[in-house]
């Protein structure tokens, strides 16, 4: 009875001091998804050059999207021919920001370390670019890249990213848009779209949160990842990689091992690595690209994560 007060107790005080950051980011991301502003800034990815890259950078960190989400988006880009550099900016940059675990972020963790995820996500969208276009123009990813077939529609046109998923064997999320005479019922609907997401994955991360708080001993914590030094970050990295978290629930659970003990730099290296390399987006990342291109791109988000946290462990 005293763990489950103890518990019930934190998971109480973490609802009520989150959960108007929760309504901020959920309103944000419902104004970008009613004005489409992510759909309008996508559609020159990949039309100019090195820009593209940049370009593809900004729209992730602006679409309310996680690692699985992001995937019916770049299917039909993929298959249309857009490169790999902007492909692998977007696919790096969109797990690991958005408005609502900007938000989330900063309530559950403080200001500093919600710019620190920003700055993490740029710079991991312009390492993912650059790096995919050194290897383009060295011909390391010369030839075709994805192993999806192509399917068209009656009028000869590239089908849905759901049709051309489940004509390869992928399922994907789909939902059907109901149009709206009216823009502020457009936008309730998509303020309940990504409250109802939003929500339950905040509620089920709080609770895994208190978990942490009540059950997991501090010297666990502190032996594996509290220590300042390079072992701790590669270690949260390496962690944080095959947790099923997209970058909302990943924010508790980390607000839970910081109390615990966990180390400046080694709390980064985990917020980003999670969400980009996580087991489920490769798996789904497997079955477009050849394999060449998903090891480099789990190579990339592993280095990447591990150099930010190293930049934030030693830089205070």
């Amino acid at each position: 009875m005293e763990l489950l007060s103890e518990f019930l107790r934190i998971f109480l005080k973490e609802i009520g001091r989150m959960w108007w950051f929760t309504l901020l980011g959920i309103t944000l991301a419902a104004l970008i998804k009613t004005y489409q502003l992510d759909r309008i800034v996508r559609q020159y990815v990949g039309k100019y050059g090195i820009l593209s890259i940049f370009i593809a950078t900004a729209v992730g960190c602006l679409s309310p999207l996680c690692s699985c989400g992001i995937l019916p988006v770049v299917i039909p880009m993929a298959l249309s021919g857009v490169p790999l550099p902007p492909l692998f900016a977007l696919l790096a940059t969109s797990p690991t920001m958005d408005p609502t675990s900007f938000f989330l972020t900063m309530g559950a963790l403080g200001p500093e370390l919600a710019w620190w995820k920003f700055g993490g996500a740029v710079f991991l969208g312009l390492f993912f670019g650059f790096t995919a276009y050194f290897f383009s123009k060295t011909g390391f990813f010369s030839g075709n890249n994805v192993r999806l077939k192509p399917v068209l529609n009656e009028k000869g046109e590239l089908a849905s990213a759901y049709e051309i998923g489940l004509a390869n064997g992928i399922l994907l999320r789909t939902m059907v848009v109901v149009p709206r005479a009216s823009k502020f019922r457009f936008f309730l609907d998509r303020f309940r779209d990504v409250g109802v997401f939003v929500a339950f994955w905040v509620v089920a991360a709080v609770a895994i949160e208190a978990a942490i708080h009540v059950l997991v001993p501090i010297s666990a914590v502190t032996w594996l990842v509290g220590q300042k030094g390079v072992f701790s970050v590669v270690a949260s990295a390496l962690v944080g990689i095959p947790l099923p978290l997209h970058q909302i629930p990943a924010i508790p659970v980390l607000a839970g091992l910081k109390a615990k003990g966990m180390a400046d730099g080694a709390d980064i290296a985990f917020l980003m690595a999670g969400p980009v390399t996580s087991i489920p987006a490769i798996s789904a990342l497997y079955a477009i690209f050849i394999p060449r291109v998903v090891v480099t791109f789990v190579a990339l988000g592993v280095i990447g994560s591990v150099f930010l946290g190293l930049l934030r462990m030693y830089s205070g």
